[in-house]
């Protein structure tokens, strides 16, 4: 098959067309089983015939299908019309080039997808990796999306389905451009008084809170730090230091002695609107429902609430 050497940015893909999918059958709830790898939740995904994928998901993945880390699955999973495209992402290289293929038909859980872009990056700079890929905005997107830690299901309920919220703490989101959601939480670094910050949520990194270090930031950076982060996302490298933080605060609940990660400038994040990013190991110790229509988040602590924070590097 011959390959179309087009490029496109992903600003541009986001605005691209594509049907509003729904499960085969909405008037149920849909329930998928997923794994806790490396404080980053995995899901199933199977494409034709293919073996079974385990696939990040994740929040800023702000359109409909998956990227796959493995460049030789672009015959397997059998892509018709395939392109070729760039691919930005956290870190601070260049883009990530990649084929993709339009209009593909996938299955996860009791759900098949179809009207989804497959994009397989081509290097092999997520090589080892625990999971096979990423998706996200399939599910965020278009339903309201329960995830149960305790028993590792994830339950799709319609969009137009009444959610009991009783017992539930509801917190605001705001959406980008992107369709990142963002929230507004507090943090306190050395005991003093707790500052609202705007975070995204990135629901496919494994830290608990990171913070963007530039000019006129809101916080004030730690005395000492307990250890050097070293990651990497779809533009290369991240780097950045962990330190020991008095508190921060999501809602009504508060986490003492927890630890946040300082990124420089853009490394981290290319969102210069955000003082931050939460992610899962904060969010894994609530179960959560995503209702990005209605633009909330829906918190409840889990039997991990009270775990400590670990350093993770």
């Amino acid at each position: 098959m011959i390959l179309n050497l087009l490029i496109i940015k992903i600003c541009i893909l986001l605005f691209l067309p594509v049907n509003c999918l729904k499960a085969n059958d909405t008037s149920k709830h849909h329930t998928i089983p997923f794994k806790l790898v490396n404080n980053k939740v995995l899901v199933p995904v199977n494409i034709g015939n293919s073996r079974t994928f385990d696939l990040i998901l994740d929040s800023g993945f702000g359109f409909d299908g998956i990227i796959l880390f493995n460049r030789d699955l672009a015959d397997s999973v059998n892509l018709a019309n395939r392109i070729l495209v760039n691919i930005p992402g956290a870190g601070d290289g260049s883009p990530s080039q990649a084929i993709m293929s339009e209009s593909m038909t996938f299955n996860s859980g009791t759900c098949e997808f179809n009207n989804q872009r497959v994009i397989i990056l081509q290097n092999d700079l997520f090589k080892g990796s625990a999971s096979d890929g990423v998706i996200g905005y399939t599910y965020f997107g278009h339903y309201k999306e329960e995830v149960d830690y305790d028993n590792k299901i994830i339950t799709l309920h319609d969009s137009a389905d009444i959610i009991d919220e009783s017992g539930w703490e509801s917190i605001p989101l705001t959406f980008d451009e992107n369709n990142k959601p963002h929230l507004n939480i507090y943090v306190s670094i050395e005991n003093e008084e707790p500052i609202m910050l705007d975070v995204y949520i990135d629901y496919a990194a494994s830290l608990s809170i990171e913070l963007t270090v530039r000019e006129g930031m809101k916080f004030k950076l730690p005395e000492k730090y307990e250890a050097d982060f070293e990651g990497y996302g779809l533009s290369g490298d991240i780097k950045g230091k962990t330190a020991r933080i008095s508190k921060f605060i999501i809602g009504k609940y508060e986490f003492n002695n927890a630890t946040a990660t300082f990124f420089e400038g853009n490394s981290r994040s290319k969102d210069k609107n955000a003082d931050g990013v939460i992610s899962n190991d904060a969010l894994r110790r609530f179960n959560l429902i995503f209702d990005f229509q209605n633009k909330k988040l829906l918190i409840k602590p889990n039997n991990s609430f009270n775990e400590p924070f670990e350093i993770i590097r």
